[in-house]
């Protein structure tokens, strides 16, 4: 079986496309941060941390220090979150949050020590234990890859093999509100 898993679930990446969309107005952001509105977005798009730096040579922003992005309904907790940019259109090409990932988008979340997004890929990678779960379902693996523009997801398994729990006859239940171990929502 070679330990990967290949699944059609809309809500489990879901909050991948929120994450995606959060790219696509992180370029809008002025230069010293904060809050930009995007254009038939949801809104503004809300980052702090306690440390910023934008580095004109490199096309980079740097957010270090207990970093929360939110946007509507999507919450994105990290240690560190660097936005890569065109060099001349000055949009986003790709984002790497690092360090106690966390993601919320309604009832979807996923944790993980690391997320990539690819915005012109439209695609989302989790390493690093990821784990993702929306109601009574949850999905382990060794990497995560949310192929937005196709709907799906592939989990593959290393050392240890990819690992699914459903409850049968749930119907949807939602989970407890209960937290992952050292996470908060």
């Amino acid at each position: 079986m070679g330990g990967t898993m290949r699944k059609r679930r809309p809500g489990l990446y879901a909050w991948a496309i929120g994450l995606i969309w959060l790219g696509l107005a992180i370029h809008a952001l002025p230069a010293a941060g904060g809050t930009t509105e995007a254009a038939g977005q949801e809104g503004p798009v809300q980052v702090t941390a306690d440390r910023m730096v934008s580095d004109t040579r490199t096309d980079q922003i740097v957010f270090s220090g207990n970093v929360e992005v939110r946007r509507g309904d999507l919450h994105v907790r990290a240690d560190r979150l660097e936005v890569k940019q065109h060099r001349e259109t000055k949009k986003v090409s790709q984002m790497v949050a690092t360090g106690n990932v966390f993601i919320r988008r309604g009832e979807q979340a996923a944790t993980a020590q690391r997320a990539t997004f690819f915005e012109s890929e439209q695609k989302a990678v989790l390493t690093g234990n990821p784990h993702a779960w929306e109601g009574t379902t949850e999905v382990w693996g060794e990497e995560m890859v949310f192929l937005l523009a196709e709907g799906s997801m592939i989990v593959t398994g290393g050392a240890q093999r990819v690992r699914v729990q459903l409850v049968p006859g749930s119907d949807g239940e939602k989970l407890p509100t209960a937290k992952p171990k050292g996470r908060g929502s």
